[in-house]
């Protein structure tokens, strides 16, 4: 039988870089060799024990791409050897939400690295539905950050900021920073709240109207002052802090939208439902992308939305403990971890 590495988290934060069995595609599978992951939140929330879809023993990783190594009986489009970025799902098909395009919503949503094997070894397993070429500019540690390009492409195009409107986005880490860029896209005016300094100056490079570290500003004020005291159009809140996600009503207009892409784990948050009603605001949630992954990609290769300036760190399989370790404890300076990978 022939066997990958991989790295396998086997308990609460141990992570074993081991031989397994090298995964054989079935029908309407393909096996793709990773070439580079990215780290995730969700890896370390798996790592930590703290993720409700992910039970060890598991291969963790879900942002990938890679080359097309073998394909399974039924398989059409693709040939040994093509580029690919994976789109990290595996759905029924056939379910209502399946049906109406909105395939995130699958009863049965399975995704790499959380109910099945990730990416985090030689080799994984795609639906080829999933699979997106390469774009040719773009290299593997890109390419593989596109999974968090389309679900902050999903999120925001949920909260549809309009030309000219004001968005504030609560958090600059991967998501805030991507968000962030969409909004500045659709043509909005965008303030950042990010309590670190180095986030703060590559959001300013990227483009962003205004900065606030919120551990030395009043964020609140700020808004009122820039928005002559109005408030936000669209808040968007990519952090995931109870404090964090009850500011959000504090800041949003009336009629306005709050965007919630992070989100604590708890059951219940406190937040104000009574603005929530009297102000008649909009509060959304998003659940990862659905069609998001051709724009997201195209984006990518027009420079339109860039991804190189956050991969602050890149490190072999054999690491790939240490690196969850470094996102876990919110070491200095580590914002996007790229796993560097590759048997050829």
């Amino acid at each position: 039988m022939a066997t990958m590495k991989a790295a396998v988290c086997k308990a609460k934060e141990t992570i074993v870089i081991e031989d397994v069995p090298r995964p054989e595609p079935k029908e309407d599978e393909v096996l793709v060799e990773v070439k580079a992951t990215g780290l995730c939140g969700s890896d370390v929330d798996g790592y930590t024990g703290h993720h409700p879809m992910i039970q060890w023993p598991i291969i963790l990783g879900h942002e990938c791409s890679g080359l097309v190594a073998e394909l399974g009986p039924g398989v059409t489009g693709w040939k040994v050897g093509d580029e690919v970025v994976i789109e990290p799902f595996f759905n029924c098909k056939t379910c209502p939400a399946c049906l109406r395009g909105q395939y995130n919503l699958c009863v049965d949503l399975k995704i790499t690295g959380h109910q099945v094997p990730g990416s985090l070894a030689d080799y994984v397993i795609a639906d080829p539905f999933f699979l997106h070429p390469k774009p040719a500019n773009l290299p593997f540690d890109e390419a593989a950050i596109a999974e968090p390009v389309s679900g902050s492409l999903h999120a925001v195009e949920r909260a549809a900021p309009r030309l000219g409107d004001f968005v504030v986005v609560i958090g600059c880490g991967t998501i805030g920073v991507l968000a962030m860029q969409h909004c500045l896209n659709k043509g909005a005016e965008v303030l950042v709240a990010e309590p670190e300094a180095f986030k703060r100056e590559v959001a300013t490079q990227l483009g962003v109207h205004h900065t606030l570290d919120p551990k030395a500003e009043d964020l609140k004020a700020k808004v009122q002052e820039l928005t002559g005291g109005i408030g936000a159009d669209v808040v968007v809140e990519a952090v995931g802090l109870p404090e964090t996600l009850a500011s959000t009503v504090t800041l949003v207009r009336r009629g306005g939208t709050v965007m919630l892409i992070g989100w604590s784990g708890n059951t219940t948050d406190p937040i104000d439902l009574t603005s929530v009603t009297l102000d008649e605001l909009t509060v959304l949630g998003t659940l990862g992308f659905a069609l998001d992954h051709k724009t997201a990609l195209k984006l990518m290769s027009l420079g339109k939305v860039k991804v190189g300036p956050i991969i602050s760190h890149h490190l072999p399989l054999e690491r790939v403990e240490e690196g969850i370790t470094m996102l876990h404890e919110h070491a200095p300076g580590v914002w996007k971890i790229a796993i560097d990978q590759g048997v050829s």
